[in-house]
């Protein structure tokens, strides 16, 4: 489960966490004229994981579309397709 707010030091930017399964990883970024690009990390330093998408034509802002790209990819965790929708309640 992915949850972005207001990155709190940085405008226009979002901050949060990744769940899966029992790990949990910080992300952080922007969404810049629909581009999405998102840095996730699992011990709070180095940049594990790059998300880039980009926000769906005619979804008014709530769907966005990309690519999970692990920084270190495996067979069992390489890169992966990903959609994002926002969930009631957040501005």
């Amino acid at each position: 489960m992915l949850q972005l707010g207001p990155h709190p030091e940085l405008a226009h930017s979002v901050r949060g966490t990744v769940r899966r399964g029992n790990a949990t990883a910080l992300v952080s970024g922007d969404v810049d004229e629909g581009d999405l690009t998102l840095e996730e990390s699992l011990n709070g330093t180095n940049i594990s994981a790059t998300w880039t998408g980009r926000v769906v034509d005619g979804s008014c802002g709530k769907e966005i579309r990309g690519t999970w790209n692990n920084a270190h990819p495996t067979p069992t965790a390489p890169s992966a397709p990903f959609v994002l929708r926002k969930q009631p309640g957040w501005q």
